[in-house]
């Protein structure tokens, strides 16, 4: 059997914005962003919710769809009749006041398209909105309409960090306007390296029943039953099949995906 998974949530810290003030890898000035393929991997697109109505999140924080990373994480279930806590409103605030039954094999990636227009999922984070202070005079390149752009910047002026798209791209908000920019445009010109990333990822299911809750990634993965997704590649996840789940049990057990998290590259699989 051939096995090409890499572990996402392994990915996580690698592939999802800094963390401990740690900026993530830089795109090289004028490559593809990673934006566009992000969205034709997610599937359908359905009208966007409204957030901030159905969340409760206050202004300090910025909403958006999708989960951010080049390897967006997900959560599978490999066991039976698991049971999760979850909210009727996706506000960490909020009791967990539902009792989720969910389907065994089921794989949350943004990128299992079957899954998701299945069970009508919805994906979106919150992320923390940080000040970034421009430490010196410096142009930098974003990712533009019409290709790459450039935008100069001053010292002191504030940016606002909004998100985390992958590989090292970000959204950031400068006088009024929203910018993509590789951080690695603005490590050595604004204090962004000093900056933490606090965000919420969620996903809302579709419990066994019918029975629509919320379900936030950092609480849902520390469940019994519950796994980090196995991922084929960029852009495609299924559900687990039935003959699989011990292999990938023993996976995640050795962390032997073959993942170098460093650069994110997926490593050629072997043959069994």
């Amino acid at each position: 059997m051939r096995f090409g998974w890499v572990l996402a949530g392994a990915l996580l810290l690698a592939a999802c914005g800094q963390k401990d003030g740690a900026a993530p890898g830089a795109v090289a000035p004028g490559a593809a962003l990673p934006g566009a393929e992000a969205v034709k991997a997610e599937g359908p697109v359905r009208p966007a919710l409204d957030y901030a109505a159905i969340s409760g999140y206050d202004e300090t924080w910025f909403l958006s769809a999708g989960w951010p990373g080049e390897y967006p994480p997900g959560f599978a279930v490999l066991d039976a009749d698991v049971k999760v806590p979850a909210r009727a409103r996706p506000n960490p605030t909020d009791p967990q006041d539902i009792t989720c039954i969910l389907p065994q094999y089921a794989n949350y990636q943004i990128w299992n398209n079957a899954r998701n227009e299945a069970d009508s999922l919805e994906y979106f984070v919150a992320t923390k909105k940080v000040p970034v202070t421009v430490l010196e005079d410096a142009v930098v390149e974003f990712a533009g309409a019409a290709g790459m752009e450039t935008l100069s910047l001053k010292a002191g002026e504030q940016m606002t960090y909004l998100r985390y798209i992958g590989e090292g791209v970000t959204v950031l908000l400068f006088n009024g306007k929203e910018y993509e920019i590789n951080e690695g445009e603005l490590t050595n010109v604004t204090d962004i390296a000093n900056t933490s990333l606090d965000e919420d990822l969620w996903v809302r299911v579709t419990c066994l029943g019918g029975k629509q809750a919320w379900l936030m990634f950092d609480e849902v993965i520390e469940e019994p039953g519950i796994y980090p997704s196995p991922i084929t590649g960029f852009g495609d996840a299924a559900d687990i099949a039935e003959s699989d789940v011990e292999a990938v049990r023993e996976a995640i057990a050795t962390d032997t995906f073959g993942v170098n998290a460093q650069d994110q590259e997926i490593i050629p699989p072997s043959e069994e």
